[in-house]
């Protein structure tokens, strides 16, 4: 059902982009667009890690201007190579954004955003190149933009360290390798959590069949803290023992209630929960491929998880999938029902969002389609079976691969594009950011 009033534009990396000139270069070229803000670091070595609630606590040398967030760099051009994915920090002021051509991006939004008639236009603060793709990343819990030693987000670079990086500054504070002891080879993560539960210094990653546990202040070479595997050992699947789950771990999330359950997904279709956010024991795991959502909706591995606001309901999208999955973790393996109309069936990860609506555990989902729609589903986990949307926007011309909404409850961020040959059409390589009043007066 499409309703009657539709979003606000207020930021676009859309606008004037037949201004920028053309900057089609392969990634380790990206022009770093904080090479031309007033930032300035004397040093480049690794952190410290002095103060386990700010893994970049030591680099005090960092400075930073918000007011200059705004400053347009034309050198940059946003539209050739369409975004993968972008996400708010937790302190609400910026974007963390990733695109094709292996750049993550960081966007400070203005102060006045929500002012004025006309769109703003979005550029980026700070571009980090990597001659690689990026197959995860995460931002520290407790990004603050008013203290530039927080700024600060985990990403996995193929056949590369996990690197920790400044938001501010396109330069690496310190990296974490992933080896594989047999072959000596980096293990390039598939997903990076960096809850708040853990007190921001540690943080988890996902790889083939295998969760690991990494202290921030043990970079370089020491490797992860601990080795999970999500298999269960050869010796206890000879004495009749171990429950597990085989394949990449490829999306993790921890319960928002605090009760420290790990949910962790794989490309092989699985899901497992783990205790003390992660470390712990394993607490079931269960199949979501022979299901009656499955005959509907389809899915061909798990992408993405996020937890209802009450803790109690997990939200799985897949690719190659025209919805999403919900279950009831109280009672585990149950599907309590899905959503579908999606229109995301594509390989592409497209990322969701779930957002708290009310009281007594009202909550809505959020999520593009291939078509440049963003639709809402309200209150899905009160509905067992398939849920249909109840909203829909048009928000793009092309593929909206992620739609994130900020923790104000009125206005979200959405990017999009997809992978397209010469012949395919124009495309709509953007990033946006929407205003939605109409919200707050429901």
């Amino acid at each position: 059902m499409t309703m009657d009033w539709s979003p606000i534009c207020v930021a676009s990396t859309a606008i004037g982009a037949s201004e920028e000139l053309d900057n089609d270069a392969t990634s380790p070229e990206c022009r770093d667009t904080g090479s031309r803000s007033p930032i300035a670091r004397e040093s480049d070595s690794p952190s410290s890690h002095e103060d386990p609630a700010s893994p970049s606590s030591s680099n005090s040398d960092i400075q930073a201007s918000p007011a200059a967030a705004v400053a347009i760099h034309p050198e940059d051009n946003l539209t050739t190579h369409h975004f993968k994915s972008v996400e708010w920090t937790p302190d609400g002021t910026t974007l963390l954004a990733e695109s094709a051509n292996h750049c993550i991006r960081t966007f400070i939004l203005p102060p006045d955003l929500l002012e004025g008639e006309k769109p703003h236009r979005l550029s980026p603060y700070s571009t980090l190149a990597s001659a690689e793709p990026t197959y995860a990343s995460a931002v520290y819990p407790f990004f603050n933009l008013q203290d530039p030693t927080t700024c600060l987000f985990l990403s996995s670079v193929r056949d590369h360290p996990i690197r920790l990086a400044s938001a501010l500054v396109p330069t690496s504070v310190a990296s974490y390798a992933l080896v594989n002891p047999m072959t000596e080879a980096f293990i390039t993560p598939h997903s990076i959590l960096y809850p708040s539960t853990l007190g921001g210094t540690h943080f988890l990653t996902g790889s083939d069949s295998m969760i690991c546990l990494f202290d921030v202040s043990r970079s370089g070479n020491e490797g992860p803290v601990s080795w999970m595997p999500t298999i269960p050992s050869k010796r206890k699947q000879i004495v009749g023992g171990g429950v597990g789950m085989k394949g990449i771990v490829s999306a993790m999330a921890v319960n928002p209630t605090g009760d420290g359950i790990l949910a962790a997904g794989t490309f092989t279709r699985h899901i497992g929960l783990y205790s003390s956010n992660g470390s712990g024991e394993l607490l079931g795991t269960f199949n979501i491929a022979k299901t009656e959502a499955n005959r509907d909706i389809g899915g061909k591995g798990v992408t993405q998880l996020t937890w209802s606001p009450c803790g109690r309901y997990l939200y799985i999208a897949e690719r190659k999938c025209d919805g999403v999955l919900v279950y009831d973790i109280r009672v585990t393996g149950q599907m309590l029902g899905y959503l579908r109309g999606r229109n995301a069936l594509t390989n592409q990860r497209m990322n969701i969002d779930v957002v708290n609506s009310g009281a007594e555990g009202s909550h809505e989902v959020w999520a593009g389609g291939i078509d440049g729609i963003m639709r809402v589903w309200k209150d899905p986990a009160f509905t067992v079976g398939a849920h249909d949307p109840d909203w829909e926007f048009k928000v793009h011309d092309d593929a909206v691969t992620s739609a994130a909404f900020h923790s104000s409850g009125s206005v979200v961020a959405t990017c999009s594009g997809q992978r397209r040959d010469e012949n395919s059409g124009p495309a709509d390589n953007s990033l946006k950011v929407w205003s939605m009043p109409f919200l707050n007066s429901e």
